[in-house]
C-alpha cells in the first residue's frame, strides 16, 4: 500500500501522510519498508514506502488520538513507541550487564590473588626447607662423614 491508498484508507491528505511518516520515523525510530517503483518506461527507479495492515491500524490510531486532541508527540509515543527511551533501557541494560560482569571478574581476582598468595608462601616454605637441606649436606661434607660411606 502506498502513501495514497493509505491516504484514502485513513481519509488524510496525502501530504498529511507523508509528513506524519518522517515525523514518526525521526520520533519513534520505527521505519516503514522501502519498495523501488519505476517512474516511468526508460527512467530511473525512485524509492517509495510500503504500508501494511499493521502501519493502516497504527495510523488509524494516530488519527484516533490526534482527534481527541492528543499532542501529536506523545500520540506517537504511545502508538509506535520512544527511540530515546529504548535507547536510554538499552544502555542502561547494557551498563547493568558490564556491572555483573566486572563485580564477577573483581571476584575472580580476588580468588586469584588468594591463590597465588598461598602459592608463594608454599614456595617459600620449600625454599628454606631446600635452603636447610643444603646446608646439612654441606656441614655433613666438611666433617667427612660422606668420605666413610665411598667404596674405595
Amino acid at each position: 500500500m502506498n502513501y495514497r491508498e493509505l491516504a484514502e484508507a485513513i481519509d488524510r491528505p496525502y501530504n498529511t501522510v507523508r509528513k506524519w511518516r518522517g515525523e514518526i520515523t525521526s520520533v519513534s525510530g520505527k521505519e516503514f519498508q522501502r519498495i523501488r517503483v519505476r517512474n516511468g518506461r526508460g527512467r530511473k527507479n525512485r524509492t517509495s514506502y510500503d504500508f501494511n495492515e499493521l502501519d493502516v491500524k497504527s495510523f488509524l490510531e494516530l488519527d484516533e488520538l490526534l482527534k481527541a486532541k492528543v499532542n501529536k508527540i506523545e500520540a506517537i509515543h504511545k502508538i509506535f513507541g520512544n527511540k530515546i527511551v529504548e535507547e536510554l533501557q538499552k544502555e542502561k541494560n547494557d551498563f547493568e550487564s558490564l556491572d555483573r560482569q566486572d563485580k564477577a571478574l573483581r571476584k575472580q581476582i580476588i580468588a586469584l590473588s588468594k591463590r597465588m598468595q598461598i602459592q608463594q608462601s608454599e614456595i617459600n616454605t620449600l625454599n628454606e626447607k631446600n635452603n636447610d637441606l643444603t646446608e646439612r649436606i654441606k656441614s655433613l661434607e666438611s666433617k667427612g662423614i660422606m668420605s666413610k660411606f665411598k667404596k674405595k
